[in-house]
């Protein structure tokens, strides 16, 4: 069990792992908490596939255009889930139709939530438990969908809850994977999608959005995706940079609309404001990251939290 250690001025406290059993309660939580899984939308729960035994915990889709199949575990997950779980993501796969259908009863999708249902995506698969078995990687690696590993462990603090949530690194074995049919979104595939000059502009970009990143010893991490290069604090994106069009491409701030309206940038108005989301369109990498500092730092406090 772990141990969750809570640092303050004059005052240490620790809190104990708490289980949580069964299953279906760890589902509610995250079900119903958005935040938990940030730039997910979940669209229902045990949604039935070949019988009415075999139940997907949670379906839900990303901002990453992927269809996730999430099972949950309460107990450390061994290799019996992989076979599970492939069954699952085969059925999704092969209804798509179903999943759309429960996007489309939806009532309430956020108005910054982005899943286009007219271009490709994948069906990405989360495995949630409190621990994994060194079995459950070195099988993974036999997998060709695209497999996350979240570690999920809760602490109490009397009426507090605490989630903690951890994604685990998986070790390749490049000598026996399978040839995976996941692009690999880099410069080559962007200027195969998009015009060659905006392509290598968008590029750019997005290299001296990381550096300016490192410089602010800011603990992101880069993410490049079929439309955008995102930065981001662990799950939720922070700030990014994303094609508007076949040549045209801007900035985009994960801030709320009260605070990005508060906050105006000399020479540049908004392409679009949305409930929790700015864009800023700029067309070229040559731009001065320090003009549209106050937004990087409004949305990297806003994310983590520091403000």
């Amino acid at each position: 069990m772990a141990n969750l250690i809570i640092l303050k001025e004059g005052n240490t406290k620790i809190l104990n792992e708490e289980e949580v059993h069964p299953e279906e309660r760890i589902e509610k939580l995250i079900f119903e908490h958005e935040r938990i899984l940030p730039d997910v939308f979940l669209l229902k729960r045990q949604l039935v596939t070949y019988s009415r035994t075999e139940r997907i915990d949670l379906v839900g889709v990303d901002n990453e255009n992927n269809i996730l199949v999430i099972e949950i575990k309460d107990e450390t997950a061994d290799e019996s889930v992989i076979p599970q779980v492939m069954r699952y993501a085969l059925w999704v796969e092969t209804h798509p139709d179903a999943i759309k259908s429960l996007w489309l009863e939806q009532k309430e999708i956020p108005e910054d939530f982005i899943f286009d249902w007219d271009k490709e995506f994948l069906v990405k698969i989360m495995i949630i438990a409190p621990s994994f078995k060194p079995s459950v990687q070195k099988l993974i690696n036999r997998i060709t969908y695209p497999v996350e590993l979240i570690e999920f462990k809760k602490f109490k603090d009397g009426k507090t809850d605490y989630v903690f949530l951890n994604k685990v690194l998986i070790d390749t074995e490049k000598s026996h994977k399978p040839v995976s049919s996941i692009r690999e979104y880099d410069l080559k595939f962007y200027k195969k999608q998009y015009n060659p000059n905006s392509a290598e502009e968008f590029w750019k970009l997005a290299n001296k959005i990381e550096r300016f990143v490192n410089k602010k010893g800011w603990n992101l991490t880069r993410n490049n995706n079929q439309w955008y290069v995102s930065f981001k604090y662990g799950f939720p994106i922070v700030f990014g940079v994303t094609f508007i069009g076949s040549k045209s491409f801007g900035i985009f701030f994960k801030i709320p609309e009260t605070i990005s309206r508060k906050i105006k940038i000399k020479g540049y108005t908004p392409h679009k404001v949305e409930r929790r989301e700015v864009l800023y369109k700029v067309n070229t990498s040559k731009i001065d990251l320090k003009v549209f500092e106050p937004l990087f730092e409004a949305s990297y406090a806003y994310i983590t939290g520091s403000r």
